[in-house]
């Protein structure tokens, strides 16, 4: 038993050095694609921070999670996907929420996107994914032979695309559905269910009209919002889609058809922009789970704690 309690702290750290070497490939394809840009996130670069409160629904619902049984404070961070901090508002990526919700030891933290699937299912594709992409020093953009190759080899990453070429950027950030992609594990009165997050917006989502495309500027996201907050708080429905038989839960870049059952857990609702010392440097990762709910099973959440912390020790230094 001694000899067991010497090893075993070493077997940890020989897992962490292991877990934080991937991790660094991953902000090193990250930076490789949209550059370096001291101070800035590798990941949605470009974004800023907001504060609010979770409203529980009415009567608790089925989902048997503690932290939401009552009301709490909320901090969440909006964001355009992509390592460029100058990223236009208009671009066709992603946009997100880092979400927390409660505090201290007790807290959801989640890291959602308005795509309801991932591009990447492992740290290999995500790579690939990005290496198809760096600019070429000829054009300034990806080269499409490479994008197109990298495309017919992984079938898989194409609907996370399709859907981005399909749906226009949202015309305010609380006109947008945010999305899990993963697929979490929550107890219920009924036994544990497979199910994606979705923040539904209370305004319905709303894409950007062909007009407002060509004439806003690329900087117009976070004036919206303060001008929509101006006028009392925005809100979104909480809610977990609940897996068919006939979906995978274990691929986070597949999408989910057919009919589905919803879990209301409450209201998220943000008041006011966040310019609190140390909320622009907060990490939102998503490793952080309330009792009730357990972690999504596939190949690319166990990578975002490391990875995260990589990314944030880079800006810091």
């Amino acid at each position: 038993m001694q000899f067991a309690l010497q090893q075993f702290p070493c077997a940890v750290r020989n897992e962490e050095l292991k877990d934080m070497s991937g991790a660094e490939e991953l902000i090193d394809a990250l930076n490789g694609t949209f550059g370096h840009h001291p101070g800035y996130r590798a990941s949605h670069a470009k974004g800023f921070s907001v504060r609010g409160r979770f409203i529980p629904a009415s009567g608790g619902g089925e989902a048997q999670i503690p932290l939401l049984q009552s009301e709490q404070q909320v901090v969440a961070r909006f964001s355009v996907g992509g390592g460029k901090p100058a990223i236009s508002d208009k671009s066709p990526t992603v946009r997100g929420i880092g979400l927390e919700i409660g505090q201290s030891s007790e807290k959801w933290t989640m890291a959602l996107i308005s795509n309801p699937v991932f591009f990447a299912n492992s740290a290999e594709q995500f790579k690939a994914f990005l290496a198809a992409r760096v600019a070429d020093p000829a054009t300034g953009a990806p080269n499409p032979t490479k994008v197109k190759a990298f495309n017919d080899a992984n079938p898989n990453t194409v609907p996370h695309q399709a859907y981005l070429k399909s749906v226009a950027p949202c015309q305010c950030y609380s006109t947008e559905q945010y999305h899990s992609g993963h697929a979490y594990h929550i107890a219920t009165s009924e036994g544990s269910v497979a199910v994606r997050i979705l923040l539904e917006p209370e305004a319905g989502r709303q894409g950007l009209s062909d007009a407002e495309m060509k004439d806003l500027p690329d900087n117009f996201l976070y004036d919206r919002l303060l001008k929509v907050l101006g006028n009392g708080p925005v809100r979104w429905a909480l809610k977990l889609i609940v897996a068919n038989e006939a979906d995978d839960t274990s691929d986070p870049t597949v999408p989910w058809d057919g009919e589905h059952g919803e879990l209301i857990l409450g209201t998220v609702q943000i008041d006011l922009p966040d310019d609190r010392a140390g909320s622009a440097s907060r990490v939102f990762d998503p490793s952080h789970l309330p009792e009730g709910v357990d972690e999504p099973r596939d190949g690319v959440f166990g990578l975002r704690s490391a990875a995260y912390a990589v990314s944030s020790a880079r800006r810091s230094a």
